[in-house]
This record gives structure tokens, C-alpha cells and sequence, in this order.
């Protein structure tokens, strides 16, 4: 797969994992995504060599709630 194509992938993961979590949280996805995008988890999945957007939405929607939860938790401290 050419790289264009691998990016459109990588985006489309991105956006659909910014519109579950707006319908879940009750947020804007547009703000979502701008959060999203700078997370260690959207970096993870723009690193090809990592291949998270293989695994889908779900997989990448848990990851960044798990980067959530333990800044929170850092935070908190």
C-alpha cells in the first residue's frame, strides 16, 4: 500500500475514534480531535512502523482513554 493510502487509513481511524468519543462524552468531536491529535496515541498511530491503525478504532480508542486515564492520574497526584 502506498503511503497516501496508509495516511487516509490512519485518518479515517482518527476521525471515527474523535466521533466515538464526542457521542460517548457528550463533546464536540471536532474538539475531541484537536486533543486527540496531539496525544501520544495519535503519534503511535501516524508511526507506520507501529501498524496501531491495522487494528482498527477500537483499538486506538482504548489506547488514548488509557493515555487519559493515566494523566489524570499523574495529575491528580
Amino acid at each position: 500500500m502506498n503511503k497516501e493510502k496508509k495516511v487516509f487509513a490512519m485518518n479515517i481511524v482518527a476521525m471515527i475514534v474523535a466521533e466515538d468519543l464526542a457521542e460517548e462524552w457528550g463533546k464536540p468531536a471536532e474538539e475531541i480531535l484537536l486533543d486527540f491529535m496531539q496525544s501520544r496515541t495519535a503519534i503511535s498511530l501516524y508511526n507506520d512502523s507501529l501498524k496501531l491503525w491495522w487494528d482498527g478504532p477500537s483499538v486506538v480508542r482504548e489506547w488514548y482513554k488509557e493515555e487519559l486515564a493515566s494523566k489524570h492520574n499523574e495529575d491528580a497526584k
